[in-house]
């Protein structure tokens, strides 16, 4: 029996820092929350030691307050008169942490989705990821949609057909499977558009003299992994069109490449093992994917279900 389609995403927080890579996030934000009617809430963190020597050297105590006119210039100017009319948009100013902050404004507007860019001038660059993205990405229990800049092609924004016909899962073969691949034919689903899961194998390096017996081992994991992500496009058709495809290589570049080829808008990942995730687990798909992405990707919290 098909169980009742999920409604979505019903209320959305994109944390910015007035930098072009949060007003690309933006734009995507709103482009969800205009497909769901979403509640969207664009918020603003004030570092509180930047204030303070503001309004000292300044002699301005107002300078909290200003950041809300601010931030409400900042979204008129993102987004276009026609683009804010469906939305029901809020807006929220504080001072204090940045991840602390927004893991606040998350729970008070209940949001079950934040955007933000990958890059931002609130923390130092790391791993092609900024600081604060990376500890919302570890603390998160909602999905993060995670918005990369925009580099060599001057992307503005979400086109109007996004994300696409054709959304692309990147998927563990582990137990958890079955839960991701669920969880990613809901959320496709929900977009309109149908589902290619992926899958990559590691290529091993060897000698030369191994290259042949390595070669047909590298075949029978190839063959096993397509199996298995074929079995979960079975179980994922009842949701939407599902297709899997099994790739040997690097996973950054593997899963770059099927992107490209598909042309899809939207990867979407999950994350393992949260707190650890830029140790122990740097080989996972969710880390390469979320660290050397050029496309927005959506990654689930291992505890999350679309409801």
């Amino acid at each position: 029996m098909r169980v009742k389609k999920w409604a979505g995403f019903r209320s959305v927080l994109c944390p910015i820092d007035f930098s072009e890579d949060s007003r690309l996030a933006l734009r995507y934000a709103a482009a969800v929350a205009a497909r769901g009617n979403a509640v969207l809430t664009v918020a603003y963190v004030n570092d509180p030691l930047l204030i303070a020597a503001a309004a000292a050297a300044l002699h301005d105590r107002h300078l909290a307050k200003r950041s809300g006119q601010e931030l409400q210039e900042f979204i008129e100017t993102t987004l276009s008169a026609s683009a804010r009319k469906p939305l029901r948009l809020k807006s929220h100013v504080s001072v204090g942490d940045a991840v602390d902050e927004i893991t606040k404004a998350g729970a008070r507007s209940r949001a079950d989705l934040i955007v933000l860019g990958t890059h931002g001038v609130t923390g130092a660059d790391r791993l092609l990821m900024g600081s604060t993205t990376l500890s919302v990405l570890q603390q998160t229990t909602v999905p993060v949609l995670a918005v990369p800049r925009a580099g060599e092609h001057l992307v503005t924004g979400p086109s109007p057909s996004w994300p696409g016909e054709r959304i692309v899962a990147a998927l563990e073969l582990d137990g958890n499977a079955g839960k991701d691949a669920d969880v990613a034919a809901h959320i496709a689903e929900w977009f309109g558009s149908s589902l290619l899961l992926v899958h990559v194998v590691g290529e091993i390096a060897a000698p030369a003299w191994l290259n042949a017996d390595l070669s047909a081992h590298d075949r029978i994991r190839v063959a096993r992994a397509q199996q298995q992500l074929d079995g979960l496009a079975v179980r994922t058709q009842t949701h939407v069109a599902t297709g899997a495809r099994v790739v040997c290589g690097g996973i950054a570049d593997e899963i770059a490449a099927v992107a490209a080829t598909e042309r899809t808008g939207l990867l979407i990942t999950a994350l393992r093992d949260r707190r650890g995730w830029f140790g122990a687990r740097r080989g996972s798909i969710s880390y390469h994917v979320l660290s050397h992405a050029v496309t927005p990707v959506l990654a689930c919290p291992p505890q999350w279900r679309p409801r």
